[in-house]
């Protein structure tokens, strides 16, 4: 296909996509009308935060959506650097797709671990009637209509009823090319009491601030049966000429669990949508987000927790910390629907500012529908404290030390709770990057992750504001 942006992508754009991809008609028809709701849709559809949008710097009608070709040097790179024995990755660098070399063993129990476009092509009636009821629809969100629309990468996960997975898969995914979209889009059908873990890290290796500005845009669905449960770790750990653009959502079934865990690092504007629902009786959700802004960083995150079905569960936990000139904003809603008794959520969102110039505002929300249930939202915005700092000071540190000291007691009870290792591991090391003053993470895949093995024996806190309030 030609180059081409955005602002010239027709629907004769979707028909050859469909067809160098070999697609089936329909998903060339669902790709046509998603790309018709992108251009019709608000930046934000829920009232409640439409003054809040601002998309200062994002420029989509400009990406180019030609594909980049990587070279053989930038393989190899990545390969050496971010190929590991201890999980099942499929790498996606640039354009290409290198996919996992699944055990025999696995593959014999049913399970499927490969790209999306493969999957589809494979059993395209399937997916059909996951497309027309799929989790996050185009109509939905206008991001989520564009990434519907024009999807290339992303991966498919099968896991069937049993079968507990102990190794993780990975999804690397590395963006270097200035000015380029792409548009992720990844499925994981987690039978009856199936277990996994799965591993997404967003990377950047050349981009600094002043590359020409590309877009980063995905969508993740996961569908738990009865008594699956799945951790979802990710980093986006993306240059910061790298606009982000993120919605994830789970459906658990009855006795289902699942756990989010993400870091958003990287990137010059992250717009992040999760929202868990819980549709059965018995499932549970926990996200846990951290973030970090730095130099004229932007982020915009909602945290949703939807109780549909009686006696569920649903945390939500972010903690923010903005310098220099950056700004977060956290968003979030608690929803219990009118069957869903006996449920019980939790949601925070806490942020710290350090200078004048950094921004930060958090707005959580409670939606109740019925008696008889436990729900609490709390959220808390501030500068740091200065007789914090006066006391650290008075101890010997140096006040660049005190303020650091105080940021990773800040961040390290929800980095505890964070699940998975690797994950925790390589988000304490770029904060320390960041708050050294290295913004672009170049470096960062070459520095060893911290080696603490209290952390890999996973011991977990409780969050001093975490309670309940009763709703009866």
């Amino acid at each position: 296909m030609s180059e081409l942006t955005l602002t010239q992508a027709t629907d004769q754009y979707i028909r050859s996509l469909t067809q160098s991809r070999k697609e089936p008609e329909w998903l060339r028809e669902f790709r046509a009308k998603s790309l018709n709701l992108f251009r019709k849709l608000p930046a934000e559809m829920s009232s409640l935060y439409t003054k809040y949008v601002d998309l200062t710097g994002v420029d989509l009608d400009s990406i180019s959506l030609a594909p980049t070709e990587p070279s053989k040097a930038q393989i190899e790179a990545v390969m050496g650097k971010l190929k590991s024995d201890r999980a099942l990755t499929i790498f996606q660098i640039e354009s290409k797709t290198f996919p996992a070399d699944l055990p025999e063993a696995l593959r014999k129990e049913g399970v499927i671990f490969t790209d999306i476009g493969t999957a589809i092509r494979n059993e395209p009636e399937i997916f059909r009637r996951y497309f027309l009821e799929k989790a996050i629809l185009p109509n939905e969100d206008k991001f989520a209509a564009l990434n519907n629309a024009l999807f290339t990468s992303g991966f498919y996960l099968h896991v069937p009823k049993g079968i507990e997975v102990t190794v993780p898969f990975r999804f690397v995914t590395i963006l270097d090319s200035e000015g380029n979209g792409v548009f992720a889009q990844n499925l994981v059908m987690a039978e009856n009491r199936s277990k996994f873990t799965i591993l997404e890290e967003l990377y950047s290796t050349r981009l600094t601030a002043q590359s020409k500005k590309s877009t980063y845009s995905n969508l993740s669905e996961v569908y738990l049966h009865e008594g699956a449960e799945v951790t979802y770790g990710s980093i986006n750990n993306l240059g910061q000429s790298v606009n982000v653009f993120t919605n994830k959502k789970s459906i658990g079934k009855r006795d289902s669990k699942i756990v989010w865990a993400s870091g958003l690092l990287g990137g010059a504007f992250t717009r992040s949508r999760l929202d868990s629902v819980m549709n059965e009786s018995g499932a549970s959700s926990e996200n846990v987000e951290v973030v970090f802004g730095a130099g004229t960083q932007r982020f915009d995150t909602v945290s949703n927790i939807t109780h549909s079905g009686p006696n569920t569960s649903g945390h939500a936990i972010s903690k923010g910390v903005v310098k220099d000139k950056s700004r977060s904003i956290f968003k979030g809603m608690i929803r219990i629907d009118k069957n869903a008794k006996n449920s019980r959520a939790y949601l925070a969102e806490h942020a710290m500012i350090l200078g004048k110039d950094a921004l930060a505002d958090a707005i959580p929300g409670l939606e109740i529908d019925t008696n008889d249930v436990k729900a609490t939202h709390s959220a808390s915005v501030a500068q740091i404290n200065e007789e914090e700092i006066f006391y650290l000071m008075s101890r010997g540190l140096s006040e660049d030390d005190s303020k650091k000291l105080i940021i990773v007691g800040f961040f390290e009870p929800i980095v505890e709770r964070i699940p998975v290792p690797e994950i925790a591991k390589r988000i304490r090391r770029i904060l320390d990057l960041k708050w050294s003053g290295i913004y672009d993470f170049a470096s960062s895949l070459t520095v060893p992750a911290l080696d603490d093995e209290y952390y890999e024996e996973g011991h977990k806190t409780r969050d001093i504001f975490e309670g309940h309030y009763k709703y009866r």
